[in-house]
């Protein structure tokens, strides 16, 4: 199409006239070069998005692709200058100049989404989060291709190397963090590591990201074997819920040791919150709220982690949720942990001694008092 455009309009570039295409030839064959390999290491990179070599040469490639792309710019321009005069003279048709600020104009689209690119070092990293070390070699690599750009192209992709050693950096620091306070050593720290790595290239988290959540999980007192076998339902909830991974390992670490479970059933708790928050006018941070007051002294009178969530599901119905609910839920569960007498006028007087039956009771009551029904009867503890 660029060809059938600029087709019969000539131009003189250095005191020679010629065709405008002949003029364009070089540098169209170079970019379309460019292009074939930069579309060929684009291929490569869905099969492997770590690959540090790939990376490299796809910025290299970006930054020549912006270099020839400006140079038949510039030509095009030039030739719409020369283009004006000729128009006036009528040596070129109205169509063969419109042809031309056609050509200019797609000419410069592919060059600012070129620049787009080559300025989007943050996704860059992100997929690339996962390889640590390497990522300071990649850092190198990239920032070398900067000297061959312009200035606001340069910039960038100086800055993506620099992003590249800090998220480095900051992935060595976060490991070092979960070694001390677990006490992993030798393999098994390098177990974590590789564990962080997948996590981080298989998954929106980097890896980062995941050697957070394994140090919210070591403060919990969970051996390696324990974070290895149960940051993947932790990392699965937060990426469903929206919430922040950190604080969604926070939540699910705290909440297993109240109920008496262990990091394999991380997983299936996981689940019993995703669906919880799913079905309920509640969401898994105010939950996790929630389940700090509550949590321990559920899983003391033996209630199951599945009841209390769907507890926490019909009281945040009612309106109750967060600190709140569990402010609630702790006060029913200590009150209800002896022998309680139901009294009311419709049903007489019965006494139950079973807490998880009384439990349920409550919370029913609890709502059915939001909605002004059965306003006769009352729980009285003997």
């Amino acid at each position: 199409m660029g060809a059938s455009r600029i087709q019969g309009i000539t131009v003189e570039i250095g005191g020679d006239t010629t065709k405008l295409t002949t003029a364009l030839k070089s540098v169209n064959t170079d970019i379309r070069t460019t292009q074939s390999q930069l579309r060929d290491v684009n291929n490569l990179l869905k099969l492997d998005p770590g690959n540090t070599e790939l990376l490299a040469q796809k910025h290299r490639l970006l930054a020549d692709a912006v270099r020839e792309t400006k140079e038949k710019l510039e030509t095009l321009k030039a030739a719409a200058e020369q283009a004006n005069e000729a128009l006036a003279k009528g040596e070129i048709t109205q169509e063969q100049y419109d042809g031309l600020q056609r050509e200019i104009i797609e000419t410069e689209e592919r060059l600012k989404s070129l620049e787009e690119q080559a300025n989007q070092s943050a996704v860059a990293v992100q997929k690339i989060a996962a390889v640590g070390e390497d990522l300071k070699n990649l850092g190198d690599k990239i920032s070398g291709v900067g000297i061959t750009l312009t200035k606001s192209v340069t910039t960038p992709i100086v800055g993506l190397g620099t992003m590249a050693v800090k998220t480095a950096a900051d992935f060595d620091t976060a490991m070092s963090q979960v070694g001390a306070v677990s006490g992993a050593t030798g393999k098994d720290l390098d177990a974590l590591r590789d564990k962080a790595r997948e996590m981080g290239s298989k998954t929106k988290f980097s890896a980062s990201e995941a050697a957070e959540a394994m140090n919210y999980m070591a403060m919990a007192g969970w051996k390696t074997s324990d974070m290895l076998s149960g940051i993947e339902g932790i990392m699965n909830l937060a990426a469903a819920s929206g919430e922040d991974l950190a604080s969604t390992s926070d939540i699910v670490t705290d909440a297993l040791t109240a109920f008496g479970l262990t990091a394999a059933d991380s997983g299936h708790f996981a689940d019993i919150l995703a669906a919880a928050s799913s079905n309920a006018n509640t969401n898994v941070s105010m939950m996790g709220e929630t389940f700090k007051y509550c949590a321990p002294i559920a899983g003391a009178l033996g209630f199951s982690a599945e009841d209390t969530a769907e507890a926490i599901g019909l009281m945040g119905n009612a309106g109750i949720k967060s600190t709140q609910a569990g402010t609630a839920l702790r006060t029913i569960m200590s009150n209800l942990s002896g022998e309680v007498k139901i009294c009311g006028s419709s049903i007489g007087e019965v006494t139950i001694a079973v807490a998880a039956h009384l439990f349920w009771l409550q919370i029913n009551l609890i709502d059915c008092h939001r909605i002004n029904r059965y306003n006769d009867i009352s729980i009285e503890k003997e």
